[in-house]
């Protein structure tokens, strides 16, 4: 099989030569694979059996874009993110201190700036043919909002003035309907979705602020994609404990969830394939927070055997977050000697 015929075949609850993986590796751990082994990155991802090639095309791309440590980058967004530690953060929220009216009128990015597509398209016409692309349009309502107003002032604004804040949130899901439906000019395999809504313990606003505020919003962004491309595949991302939004996920037209933190309250992965694995496809559920740093590589060829055991058909094997760097090499390698990549 190849990569893209594998992964359909699980999302179609199909067998398969074997379970279809797609680990997300830190920037970090090309220069690591560069130097142990020569491998470029996406010989590396290639060589250790990611059957995947997805880039992002909205903002959280912009945690990724190469800093100097302590060098400072304003977005088209109008964010400010500054080098921190392994990733780009954000430093300054341009709203901050607006009144919620001013809201509304704020500028998003056009959808068309130019060499927005181009990674994709690449993609596309290298891999297209035997591997499954996916375009990462993430964060899709939420996280924009929450990176240009703040989410401490968002959450507020969501809460005591919805009618003001409702316009933006608008803005917001227009911007993506648009770069979704400019993606699908091109042979994409799945639109990915996501904002993180979940915390470790519980969702960052209630279900019922969630249902109220973004769920429409969400649900019409899906409706306008699969108008679009009745065929095309939606998968969600949402870090954190947001069990209690998966039915409704469901019922907007998700078909694969992402990325399972079983460390969160009622995330276990076996649960959720068991409660929810008739409507929806997993990926995801292999723990990163602890078990892949301080495990054994034994101890992760077992572990990840049973994950695939357990989840079935509908399961692509992931991991529940980005590939630390901090995770040793040789429980990385681990991963892909599970699934038997060279």
């Amino acid at each position: 099989m190849t990569p893209k015929t594998r992964v359909y075949a699980a999302l179609r609850r199909e067998s398969a030569d074997r379970a279809p993986m797609w680990m997300w590796y830190h920037p970090a751990w090309y220069d690591r694979f560069r130097a142990a082994f020569g491998w470029e990155a996406e010989e590396a991802d290639t060589r250790l059996g990611n059957d995947i090639k997805q880039v992002h095309i909205s903002i959280n791309r912009e945690m990724f874009r190469p800093l100097a440590p302590g060098a400072r980058y304003t977005d088209a967004w109008g964010v400010m993110w500054a080098r921190e530690g392994w990733y780009n953060q954000v430093v300054t929220n341009p709203l901050s201190e607006a009144d919620v009216t001013a809201l509304a009128d704020y500028a998003f990015p056009d959808p068309e700036e130019p060499g927005r597509y181009d990674a994709l398209a690449r993609l596309c016409e290298v891999y297209g043919h035997d591997f499954f692309i996916g375009a990462d349009v993430s964060g899709s309502i939420f996280e924009p909002c929450y990176h240009i107003r703040g989410m401490d002032r968002l959450l507020v604004d969501m809460l005591e003035a919805p009618e003001a804040v409702a316009p933006f949130l608008d803005h917001a899901a227009d911007f993506t309907t648009r770069v979704c439906l400019r993606t699908l000019e091109l042979p994409v395999d799945w639109i990915w979705l996501g904002d993180d809504v979940g915390g470790q313990e519980a969702m960052l606003l209630s279900p019922a602020l969630w249902r109220e505020l973004l769920k429409p919003r969400l649900a019409g962004i899906i409706a306008a994609v699969k108008a679009a491309r009745p065929e095309i595949i939606v998968a969600y991302h949402s870090c954190g404990a947001i069990r209690p939004i998966i039915t409704e996920l469901i019922e907007i037209g998700v078909d694969v969830l992402n990325p399972l933190q079983p460390l969160c309250p009622a995330m276990n992965p076996l649960a959720l394939k068991r409660d929810f694995g008739a409507k929806l496809a997993f990926m995801g559920g292999l723990d990163t927070q602890e078990f892949l740093i301080h495990a054994t590589p034994d101890e992760v060829r077992a572990h990840a055997h049973a994950l695939i055991g357990g989840m079935g058909m509908g399961y692509i094997f992931a991991a529940s977050h980005t590939i630390q760097p901090d995770t040793p090499m040789e429980n990385v390698l681990a991963l892909s000697e599970t699934i038997g990549a060279k």
